[in-house]
């Protein structure tokens, strides 16, 4: 049986991510994926096509067709990998600009979410968000799906709790 607590934040989490979802959606005119590609690529750029796939919970043939997308409007490129094989690929001036853009859209919706909280509720929320984050995570893959649109310049990974217990971990 769910009590309260656990419906509370089954609730807030559903809200929070249609309003996340639904903001990213509107603005880049793309639903799925493609919002947390692009803002998974600012932040891990040259990634290659096979390490995006898994953030993203695709298939690589689903990633494929994604990158062909982004690069198609303008918001990607394909590179040559390291070893002249493997494909990097990186964000456009536009791709980069967009998706910036939707990390300022997703700060601006959880910022209006904490703004009934004091400094003091917000300091303890942090608290055991990092611990119920950490007892979450399974394994490497597993964490960078959860922080597919994450700003990674608000919890660098010396600080992230998902990446402290992400490579201590097996699926």
């Amino acid at each position: 049986m769910v009590h309260r607590t656990e419906n509370l934040l089954g609730a807030l989490v559903t809200a929070l991510g249609d309003a996340q979802r639904s903001a990213a959606e509107e603005f880049a005119g793309y639903a799925g994926a493609t919002s947390a590609a692009m803002t998974y690529l600012l932040q891990e750029p040259g990634t290659g096509i096979d390490q995006l796939a898994a953030p993203l919970g695709l298939t690589q043939s689903a990633t494929v067709r994604l990158v062909d997308r982004l690069e198609r409007d303008g918001h990607a490129r394909r590179e040559p990998g390291a070893n002249g094989r493997k494909v990097r690929v990186v964000l456009t001036r536009q791709g980069t600009r967009d998706a910036k853009r939707l990390l300022e859209l997703r700060s601006d919706l959880l910022r209006d979410a904490l703004s009934v909280l004091g400094p003091g509720d917000r300091k303890t929320l942090t608290g055991f968000l990092e611990q119920m984050l950490a007892r979450l995570t399974t394994d490497v893959p597993h964490g960078q799906r959860i922080c597919r649109m994450c700003a990674l310049d608000d919890c660098p990974r010396q600080s992230c709790p998902v990446d402290a217990v992400a490579g201590t971990r097996t699926h």
